[in-house]
C-alpha cells in the first residue's frame, strides 16, 4: 500500500502537536501507513515547500502561522468558509489541483460547544485581525447565536477590512467601556516573552477567556486574565484538536472520535 503522506508547515513549527493528534486518529482506523511530519518554512520558499511536498507524494497539508493567507493565494479551489475570510489552514490535493480549506472557525465552535460555552446571546471581543480572527468570525456569524462581536488590533485599519469583508451590523469595533462574555486572543501575544500589556478593562465584566495558542503550561494569555479575575481561561488545544478531526474527514473521508485526546496530549 501506497504511504499517506501528510504535513503541518509553519514558522515556528516545532511546538506543534499536529502529528501526535493526526497519528492518533489514524490508529482509530488502522491506517499502518499514515505519515505526518512538520515543514518549518518561511516567506520566501513557502510556494516552492507546498509544490515540493504535493511533487512527492504528499496528500494533505495543515497550514499554521504566518502562511494562511499566502495559503490562500495558493490555491485553485476554495470551500464556503476560506472563500470569505480569505484564508486555508488546510489543503487537499485531488486531480493536481489544490483545494483550500479554512477549519479553524469551526474547530472553535465545536470546542465551545464541548466545554459547554455558551455563545447564545452573548458580546464576544475578538482580539486581533488576522486569518485566524477572519475564520473565526466567518463560523461565529454562521452560527448565527452571538449578539454582538467586537474587534481589537493594534492597528485599526486592519480591523476595519475585516468589517468591509463580512458587512454585517453584528460585527463592531471595540469602543472603551464595552463589557464582554467571552473574550477570544487570537494573535501570537502568548509566544512573547514577558507581561502582556492588554487594558484590564477588557475583562472586568470577568468574561470567558480563550487564547488560541496552547501551551505546556498555562498561556501567557490565561495568566493576564487569571491575574484579572476573568470566570474561566483556556487554551487552544480543544480548538487544534476539533479543527484537525475536520482536516482529517476532508482528507481521508473519515470521522475520528477525539475522546480522551485533550487530556492524553495533556499528559506528554
Amino acid at each position: 500500500m501506497d504511504e499517506l503522506k501528510f504535513a503541518v508547515i509553519g514558522n515556528p513549527v516545532s511546538h506543534s502537536l499536529s502529528p501526535d493528534i493526526h497519528l492518533f486518529f489514524a490508529r482509530q482506523f488502522q491506517l499502518e501507513h499514515f505519515n505526518y511530519t512538520k515543514i518549518k518554512s518561511d516567506e520566501n520558499d513557502f510556494e516552492k515547500d507546498i509544490n515540493d511536498f504535493f511533487k512527492n507524494g504528499g496528500m494533505g497539508l495543515n497550514v499554521t502561522v504566518p502562511f494562511k493567507g499566502l495559503a490562500y493565494n495558493l490555491c485553485d479551489q476554495l470551500d464556503r468558509s476560506a472563500t470569505q475570510c480569505k484564508s486555508v489552514n488546510t489543503i487537499l490535493i485531488d486531480s493536481g489541483k489544490l483545494t483550500g480549506y479554512s477549519t479553524d472557525g469551526q474547530g472553535l465552535i465545536d470546542d465551545f460547544l464541548h466545554k459547554e460555552i455558551t455563545l447564545k446571546d452573548s458580546k464576544i471581543l475578538i482580539i486581533g485581525a488576522g486569518g485566524s480572527a477572519a475564520s473565526i468570525i466567518s463560523s461565529l456569524l454562521l452560527h448565527g447565536k452571538t449578539k454582538e462581536i467586537s474587534i481589537l488590533n493594534r492597528t485599526k485599519s486592519n480591523a476595519l477590512k475585516l468589517l468591509d469583508l463580512f458587512e454585517t451590523n453584528k460585527l463592531i469595533i471595540h469602543e472603551e467601556g464595552e463589557q464582554y462574555d467571552i473574550v477570544i486572543n487570537t494573535t501570537p501575544i502568548s509566544m512573547n516573552v514577558g507581561d502582556i500589556i492588554l487594558p484590564p478593562e477588557l475583562i472586568i465584566n470577568k468574561p470567558i477567556c480563550y487564547d488560541l495558542f496552547y501551551d505546556k503550561e498555562k498561556t501567557l494569555f490565561q495568566k493576564w486574565a487569571e491575574k484579572n479575575e476573568s470566570s474561566s481561561n483556556y487554551d487552544g488545544l480543544g480548538m487544534l484538536i476539533h479543527q484537525a478531526k475536520h482536516s482529517f474527514k476532508i482528507w481521508n473521508n473519515l470521522s475520528p472520535d477525539i475522546d480522551g485526546l485533550e487530556e492524553l496530549l495533556r499528559r506528554k
